[in-house]
């Protein structure tokens, strides 16, 4: 097995802009970093990890956003395992994490979710999904009742599908 590469800023051909949100993708196939990079280097600064262990030093290192990680790395920790670290660390614990895996079934998302994701994609990734699941877990949560924006009013909601 070949060693990973070293934890790097996701090729990008602009430098760092102010009021970006940094995004940090977690995959141990260089060609996934490569596409989620292509699909979000327009919106956010990015980083790079090849394996868990690298994407929980480079939270404990950046002020990250959102971080999206692969559930299942070659070697070391799962995306599971280091989910459940973010959680457990009062510096990361509110980091937005989004799951991204190869399984595809209702239960996978809800797998995710109960191990601490905030969200969930599957592969293939198309870049409209994954802009509108990155827009949605980065928007500020909502204020007031959800209809008037008025604070102090009851939230009326239902249970999703």
């Amino acid at each position: 097995m070949h060693p990973a590469p070293p934890v790097r800023p996701a090729p990008d051909e602009a430098r760092p802009r102010a009021g970006r949100p940094l995004v940090l993708i977690a995959d141990d196939y260089p060609e996934n970093r490569r596409l989620l990079t292509i699909y979000l280097r327009e919106h956010y600064d990015l980083l790079e990890a090849a394996t868990a262990e690298e994407a929980l030093d480079l939270l404990r290192e950046h002020p990250v956003a959102l971080a999206i990680l692969d559930l299942n790395f070659c070697d070391g920790m799962s995306g599971i395992d280091a989910v459940q670290q973010i959680r457990c660390e009062p510096g990361l614990a509110a980091t937005r994490v989004l799951a991204l895996t190869a399984y595809a079934y209702p239960d996978d998302r809800d797998r995710c979710i109960e191990a601490g994701f905030d969200d969930y994609i599957s592969k293939p990734v198309f870049k409209a999904a994954l802009l509108e699941k990155v827009a949605t877990l980065l928007a500020p949560p909502p204020q007031g009742d959800g209809s008037t924006g008025e604070i102090g009013h009851v939230w009326i909601t239902r249970k999703r599908d």
